[in-house]
C-alpha cells in the first residue's frame, strides 16, 4: 500500500483502541474506510474523515494485517 491509498479496516489487533476517545475522536472499527497518510516500516498512519465536511473521525497507526486497499 502506498501513501494516499484508500483503505478499509478488516481487523483490529487485541483491544488496543478500547481506551481511545476523548473529545472528537472515536476508535477505529472493522469496516471503516480511510486514507493512508504515512507509510512506516511496519505500519500505516490512517485517517478516517467525514465525507460531508472533511472533519477527522479518527487518526491511528494501523498494522498491515488490519487494513486492505479499496479499489478506486
Amino acid at each position: 500500500m502506498k501513501q494516499f491509498d484508500v483503505i478499509r479496516v478488516i481487523s483490529i489487533r487485541d483491544d488496543r483502541f478500547k481506551a481511545a476517545g476523548g473529545g472528537w475522536q472515536k476508535a477505529p472499527e472493522v469496516g471503516d474506510v480511510g486514507t493512508n497518510l504515512e507509510v512506516y516500516a511496519n505500519a500505516f498512519e490512517v485517517e478516517c474523515s467525514d465525507s460531508s465536511n472533511g472533519h477527522t473521525i479518527w487518526l491511528a497507526a494501523m498494522y498491515p494485517d488490519e487494513i486492505t486497499s479499496v479499489a478506486r
